[in-house]
């Protein structure tokens, strides 16, 4: 159950039966475990024999592999996740469009490529991993960015 005052929503593709959704345990960092509300976008590690989950920043494509993100669904925002520290995170990739409040500073024009910057997205620079796409700039309406991955 997501959290009222969420500005997160998935418009599409998920749940159905082509969008991948996994629970993830979420990285312990300083004796705390990382937060990652619903809208974060996350990668997964090796943490002992244990994969679990960090917020996403992307790499520099000219000299690292891309890597494989995830959209946090449902976060250790809310009583569920925060119980058990776990996140259930949506593959991008798979065709899902969301709207989120969790951006960085940018001009989020349609069709703009988007990073990600700290879990953030953000709008794409020089040799960032793309993410997705923006579809529409609600910024000035509601405070929110709608993205297609």
């Amino acid at each position: 159950m997501a959290l009222l005052n969420s500005k997160f929503d998935i418009l599409r593709g998920y749940p159905n039966g082509s969008a991948l959704c996994w629970p993830f345990a979420i990285k312990k960092s300083g004796g705390s475990y990382v937060s990652v509300p619903a809208g974060t976008i996350v990668t997964t590690e090796l943490s002992g024999t244990s994969t679990v989950v960090d917020k996403a920043t992307t790499p520099n494509t000219s000299i690292a592999d891309p890597k494989t993100m995830w959209l946090v669904v449902e976060g250790n925002d809310d009583f569920s996740g925060a119980y058990v520290q776990k996140c259930a995170a949506a593959k991008l990739g798979s065709g899902i469009i969301w709207e989120t409040d969790n951006y960085a500073t940018g001009a989020y024009t349609p069709g703009t490529p988007v990073s990600v910057s700290a879990g953030q997205i953000k709008v794409k620079a020089t040799n960032e991993q793309i993410i997705g796409y923006v579809l529409e700039d609600r910024t000035a309406t509601k405070g929110t960015v709608v993205v297609e991955a």
